[in-house]
C-alpha cells in the first residue's frame, strides 16, 4: 500500500446498495409515493447495469467521487417515471370510476342506461376536430 486508505480500497456492492437505499429512507422522500419494494427494485437493477458495465465499483474515493452522483440521478429518474405512472393511473382510476362523470354527463349510451347529457356534445366537438384538414393557426381557434 502506497497511498491513502481510501484510494486503495474500495465499496463492496453491499455497500452500494445501502447507501443508495439510505437515501430514499430520508424524511419526505420519494419511498412516500412509491412502494419501497419498488425502489429496492429499481435499485437492484440499477446497481447490475452499472456493475456489469464497468467490472467494480473502484476506490472509495473514486466512487463516492464520480460513480455515487450518477447512480442516485439514475435512481432519481427511474423512480420519477414509475411516480408519474402511478400518478397517472390514480388520475385515471378516479376518472373512470367518478359517479360524476361515469353516470351523468358523459356516459356513453348502453342497453340498461340512457346516454348521458354531454355526450352527444362531446361526441360532435371530437368529430368536427378530426374532420377539419387545416392546422390551428391559434390556440383560441380550438
Amino acid at each position: 500500500m502506497s497511498g491513502p486508505w481510501y484510494e486503495e480500497s474500495g465499496p463492496t456492492t453491499d455497500e452500494v446498495r445501502k447507501k443508495l437505499l439510505s437515501v430514499y429512507l430520508m424524511p419526505k422522500k420519494a419511498y412516500q409515493f412509491v412502494k419501497l419494494e419498488t425502489i429496492e427494485k429499481i435499485i437492484d437493477e440499477v446497481i447490475a447495469i452499472e456493475e456489469k458495465e464497468y467490472g467494480g465499483w473502484g476506490s472509495y474515493r473514486g466512487y463516492y467521487t464520480f460513480t455515487h452522483h450518477k447512480l442516485v440521478r439514475t435512481v432519481n429518474k427511474k423512480v420519477q417515471a414509475v411516480m408519474e405512472i402511478n400518478a397517472r393511473n390514480k388520475i385515471n382510476q378516479f376518472v373512470m370510476n367518478s359517479p360524476w362523470t361515469q353516470h351523468m354527463l358523459y356516459r356513453p349510451p348502453t342497453e340498461d342506461k340512457p346516454v348521458g347529457r354531454m355526450y352527444h356534445v362531446v361526441q360532435e366537438r371530437f368529430t368536427s376536430l378530426c374532420n377539419e384538414s387545416k392546422p390551428k393557426q391559434c390556440h383560441l381557434e380550438i
